[in-house]
């Protein structure tokens, strides 16, 4: 504490600026000294004491002369102070409020490349985790002074330089970061631009580049910034850093970046353009032994193939390089290249014509060899869910349909039904309720396989919900797709009836639709066997729920009229509807519903009612 008083006290008595100069180099060293020292709360009480000195009103009118040139060495000794001082957090609102910004920011694109450096360290220092900072640097129009420098040093080869362009990066970071008004300063500047321009120009230099990455993913978090850097070339800049030598760069940090623009389509498309998807494609086909990168690499590849019109350039009508590259992973040794070849055809699968073509091509002897090496292997889901995924999207088209069937897929995805893993059930459950859509020997045979129904009503109870959902709707499927009383009497067997029941209470349409339909089917082909589970599962009061939702369609309101209809030839049912107060339900609607279908409907099943639990 003594050293500093004493050189603060030198420092306002100081008559020339070669002596100020000498003075503040020795009060920076002090500081230096106390920055690296241990006992933060002491350096910083001596610090506080420094800057609260009447000596710092003399620093600040140094920074604040008009006659720049004639002291651009005391100016920058002054700048490298505050720069110091300023990575004290105590002290960076105070050094707001005493006045040091706008003579810095003013000072800021200076071609003195010493003065520019200590410059944006004092304000990048400032900016850090400091909004009054990062305002006041805004209300000086800092961020044209930070673009007016990293311009002028792009291609700078003076000595400094290299270290200057690190250092106006770093405070651009600091000035945006988990900003958004700033972010948004930024992009509307244009600044990133000038960072790919100075990235591109030194690629070599890891400093800069690593830096340059942080501030760029600070202005991608935005989605004009993720726009903005698509469009300035930015993607085009990764794909070079990763093709030099991406052992050499922060890897992570670039594929977080490129995952982040993914989730544009523009970049999607790009991507497929430039070539990143090919690099992307020899790395994971090289030695590349960290999990988290091979991930990340993946992922980015299947991100672009998400898109509709990057999926479609890189399949290439089935010859694009990186599509025969896809089939090719098939066949790897790899699991995780398996993985990733199974997620990438589930993707070229998406369209109609390419779906067709895939199965014509071949791809599903390829997955089904791959699935059945995984059976008992749980540790394999992963992959089993890949496979499972583009299975589904298969299975999707009508012609598609007899192929997978007759190649085995319904056999092979029976053998899976024990795994422990949700994830891989609810793909095993799509890939079976696109297989038998529409076709009826094949919902007549799973029909009939007792042990997968048994596991199929216990995952109707399972609290997964999307496992839960999908398990219903193949029952319901099942039901609709074999129109066999002997399917129907195997459910009852296997109590799962009353799942059918309760997703006809869904709270989405089309599942509550899909059920009120294979009701209707179950009650018209074996209502005998089935009349005690419904009548458990209250059937009754479901149909009374929905008839009074005002929100039901009118399409929606008939198919429960229907079986309404259908389920009056129970006795048991029969007995309950008389007591439920569904006639006078129904009744309303026949006088008064809006809908002339609806009405109609519910005038003949009144009539059918009325017949029915009269009496006799």
């Amino acid at each position: 504490m003594d050293d500093a008083v004493s050189l603060l006290s030198k420092l306002t008595v100081s008559e020339t600026e070669h002596q100020q100069e000498k003075t503040i180099a020795q009060l920076i060293k002090l500081v230096c000294e106390l920055n690296e020292d241990e006992d933060e709360s002491e350096n910083d009480a001596v610090q506080e004491k420094i800057f609260h000195h009447d000596a710092m009103d003399l620093v600040l009118r140094v920074l604040q002369s008009k006659e720049t040139e004639e002291k651009e060495s005391l100016l920058i000794s002054c700048a490298q102070l505050i720069a110091e001082l300023a990575k004290v957090e105590s002290l960076r609102e105070p050094l707001v409020n005493k006045g040091f910004m706008p003579p810095l920011t003013q000072l800021l694109p200076s071609k003195n490349i010493a003065l520019a450096t200590q410059v944006c360290r004092a304000l990048g220092n400032i900016c850090y985790d400091n909004d009054l900072g990062r305002m006041a640097v805004d209300k000086e129009k800092g961020m044209q002074g930070i673009i007016e420098v990293l311009s002028q040093q792009i291609n700078n080869k003076e000595e400094g330089s290299a270290r200057l362009r690190v250092i106006v990066c770093g405070f651009l970071l600091n000035l945006t970061n988990d900003c958004e008004p700033l972010q948004e300063r930024a992009i509307e500047c244009n600044i990133l631009k000038p960072l790919d321009e100075c990235i591109n120009c030194h690629l070599d230099d890891e400093d800069l580049t690593n830096m340059a990455l942080l501030t760029v993913g600070s202005l991608t978090e935005l989605e004009s910034g993720k726009l903005s850097a698509t469009q300035c070339g930015l993607l085009d800049t990764f794909k070079k850093l990763l093709e030099r030598d991406w052992k050499e760069h922060p890897v992570d940090v670039i594929l977080d970046l490129i995952a982040t623009l993914m989730e544009s389509e523009c970049a999607k498309d790009r991507a497929a353009e430039n070539g990143l998807c090919q690099v992307l494609a020899n790395i994971v086909n090289s030695d590349l032994e960290n999990a988290s990168d091979i991930k990340a690499v993946s992922d980015i590849f299947i991100s672009v193939l998400t898109g509709d019109n990057s999926m479609e350039k890189i399949y290439a009508s089935g010859e694009g390089p990186l599509f025969v590259q896809s089939m090719d992973w098939l066949s790897a040794e790899k699991e995780h290249l398996q993985t990733l070849g199974a997620l990438a055809i589930g993707n070229f699968a998406r369209r109609d014509a390419f779906c067709i073509q895939l199965v014509e091509k071949g791809v599903v002897d390829k997955l089904l060899t791959i699935l059945k090496g995984t059976i008992g292997q749980q540790d394999s889901f992963m992959l089993q869910h890949a496979v499972l995924s583009s299975l589904r999207n298969l299975a999707i088209s009508a012609t598609n349909k007899p192929h997978l069937l007759s190649a085995g897929v319904l056999d092979t995805c029976l053998s899976l039904i024990h795994t422990e893993h949700m994830a891989v059930v609810f793909k095993l459950l799509g890939v079976l309720r696109m297989l038998i859509e529409g076709q009826e020997a094949a919902a007549i045979k799973l029909g009939q396989e007792r042990t997968f129904l048994e596991c199929l009503t216990d995952w109707c109870g399972q609290a997964h919900a999307g496992v839960k959902g999908e398990a219903t709707r193949v029952m319901a499927s099942l039901v609709k797709n074999s129109r066999s009383a002997m399917v129907v009497q195997n459910l009852v067997r296997a109590e799962g009836l009353g799942h059918l029941v309760a997703m006809a209470t869904s709270e989405h349409l089309v599942m509550q639709n899909e059920a009120v339909m294979a009701l209707t089917i179950v009650c018209s082909t074996a209502l005998g066997e089935a009349a005690v589970a419904l009548k458990e599962a209250d059937l009754v009061d479901t149909v009374s729920a929905l008839l009074k939702d005002p929100n039901l369609p009118p399409e929606m309101l008939c198919n429960v009229l229907s079986l309404l209809k259908a389920v009056l030839s129970a006795e048991n049912l029969c007995d309950e509807i008389g007591t439920s107060g569904v006639a006078d339900i129904v009744r309303s609607l026949s006088e008064g519903h809006a809908d002339q279908k609806v009405k109609d409907m519910a005038t003949s099943t009144l009539t059918l009612l009325d017949q029915s639990i009269s009496p006799s």
